[in-house]
C-alpha cells in the first residue's frame, strides 16, 4: 500500500516537472554518478533556484534499488567565485527521495545538498558536485551523509 501511494506521488512529482519544463528556457538533462548513478534533470525557476532530480540505481553491498529524488535549489549568484572562465555558482537545497526494492518497503529520506555548480562558457553544458545530510524517515530510521557528481547539457 505504501509504495503505492509513493508511485502515485511520484508520477504527479513527473507531471508537475514536465508541465513547467516546457514553459521555461535552460532545462537541463543528463547523468548522476556516485547516488544514485542514473539520469539527472534541473528545470529553472527563477535565476537564482531551480528544481533538479535524478532517477537511477542505488548500488550497495551486492543489494541493487531504484531511486528517485527531487530537490529545490537556492543557489548564491551574488556569491558566484571568480574563476576567469565560466561561472562556479554555489547553492543550498531541500529535496526528498524514493527508494524502491523488490520484495521491500519503500525508504523515504530526506536530503539538504550543499554543493557547487560550474557552467562552461560558450557552451550549454554544466557540472555539478554536491554532499550533505541524508536523513531516512521511514524504518529504519538512519541519518548518513550522500553525495553526489553529475552533468547536465542545458536547452
Amino acid at each position: 500500500m505504501k509504495t503505492r501511494f509513493l508511485i502515485a506521488v511520484l508520477s504527479a512529482v513527473f507531471m508537475l516537472t514536465a508541465s513547467k519544463t516546457y514553459a521555461q528556457d535552460g532545462v537541463g538533462l543528463g547523468g548522476e554518478l556516485i547516488s544514485p548513478t542514473g539520469i539527472s534533470y534541473k528545470v529553472p525557476i527563477n535565476e537564482n533556484s531551480a528544481v533538479t532530480g535524478a532517477f537511477g540505481l542505488f548500488v550497495t553491498d551486492g543489494f541493487s534499488s531504484s531511486r528517485f529524488e527531487v530537490n529545490y535549489l537556492s543557489y548564491r549568484d551574488n556569491e558566484n567565485i571568480n574563476i576567469g572562465s565560466g561561472d562556479l555558482s554555489p547553492y543550498i537545497g531541500a529535496g526528498v527521495s524514493f527508494r524502491f526494492a523488490e520484495n521491500q518497503d519503500a525508504v523515504v529520506s530526506l536530503r539538504v545538498p550543499f554543493g557547487i555548480e560550474y557552467m562552461i562558457d560558450n557552451s550549454p553544458i554544466e557540472v555539478y558536485m554536491d554532499i550533505g545530510p541524508f536523513i531516512t524517515v521511514t524504518d529504519p530510521a538512519a541519518f548518513t551523509f550522500d553525495s553526489s557528481l553529475g552533468f547536465r547539457y542545458r536547452f
